[in-house]
């Protein structure tokens, strides 16, 4: 694709699973933005779906920013932002920036996001997500908010929920271009597992943007404790099969170094959620206010030191793909 305009051109990547409603959500907020001045903007859209489709109504939309839609029919979360990635290749991006489809975005989201394209000198920005929480939360599911560094500082968050990346990480012909981990197509943890081997392999370090918003409202049937505990559980194993990928692959790692990693963490969750338990029902039994989420916390890290168990076992890890459903259809 040949582009005549001088301007750097922003690619805003969408994949997108059986969300139809929560896409076109979406992609409101991202209309409702003032067009910038400076720079050209288009939305590309992975439409992932071997049933139910994007349809015309979905991105029947002003032309206010050039919107393409992409179908991929091969389900997974790798193949889709891989695909969307590609896609933004093809179009010249100077930059890709990332939003989940179950997110909305507030009204300066853009605005600020160049902002920090601007003002940092960063390959990858992780910017906010404000997660809203039901009211019918089970009060002992931890209410977990990313945190929030100072703007510029190396984040600790690796997450692609909503962040942009320069064409030096993945475009090959500016950078190594690099691609999402086909290895984790169904189970999740690939924007995890590609900051930390473009960190390690080719020293791009992602930094925080906190003030480019993103939204989500989790449904109230992620908001039970069973299940929570369950997607902490998995998480952390998810952690434990990307340090062994990584050793497998070169990038970081050995064999005895991952080992000692995985027992001192264990430990660690074992010790401190312990602790947090007992603490949270002392507190409980004198009605301290907060008991509860004290005691949430707890859990949620005892939940991590038992993923060493299917670690080992070699208990696969499935959170996308054919066999995996959307859990949220419509807005709240």
């Amino acid at each position: 694709m040949i582009r005549r305009s001088t301007r750097p051109l922003i690619v805003i990547g969408i994949c997108t699973r059986q969300r139809n409603a929560l896409l076109r959500r979406l992609l409101e907020s991202i209309w409702s933005q003032p067009v910038p001045p400076n720079y050209d903007v288009a939305v590309i859209i992975v439409d992932n779906n071997d049933s139910q489709p994007v349809t015309h109504d979905v991105i029947d939309l002003p032309s206010k920013f050039k919107l393409t839609l992409v179908r991929e029919t091969k389900p997974g979360m790798v193949t889709a932002r891989n695909r969307v990635v590609d896609a933004a290749v093809a179009a010249g991006a100077d930059w890709f920036i990332g939003v989940d489809d179950d997110e909305y975005v507030v009204s300066d989201w853009l605005e600020q996001f160049i902002r920090g394209l601007e003002t940092l000198d960063a390959p990858i920005i992780v910017a906010a997500r404000n997660i809203v929480y039901p009211d019918t939360t089970s009060p002992f599911v931890e209410r977990i908010q990313q945190l929030q560094e100072p703007a510029g500082a190396e984040t600790q968050v690796l997450s692609t929920a909503n962040f942009a990346m320069h064409k030096r990480v993945f475009d090959p012909g500016h950078g190594p271009g690099l691609r999402f981990d086909p290895a984790l197509n169904e189970a999740g943890g690939v924007d995890f597992e590609l900051m930390l081997r473009a960190k390690h392999q080719h020293g791009f370090l992602a930094v925080n943007w906190p003030h480019a918003v993103a939204v989500e409202h989790l449904d109230g049937s992620r908001a039970v404790l069973s299940l929570c505990l369950r997607r902490r559980m998995f998480d952390q194993v998810r952690r434990y099969q990307i340090a062994k990928l990584h050793r497998e692959k070169g990038v970081r790692g050995t064999r005895w170094s991952n080992a000692k990693r995985i027992a001192l963490l264990s430990n660690r969750y074992l010790v401190f959620g312990t602790a947090a338990c007992l603490h949270g029902f002392a507190y409980l039994l004198i009605g301290r206010a907060n008991s509860r989420q004290v005691i949430a916390g707890g859990l949620s890290k005892l939940a991590q030191a038992v993923a060493v168990f299917p670690y080992l076992l070699g208990k696969s890890v499935v959170n996308y793909g054919a066999k995996v459903n959307a859990d949220r259809s419509a807005p709240p």
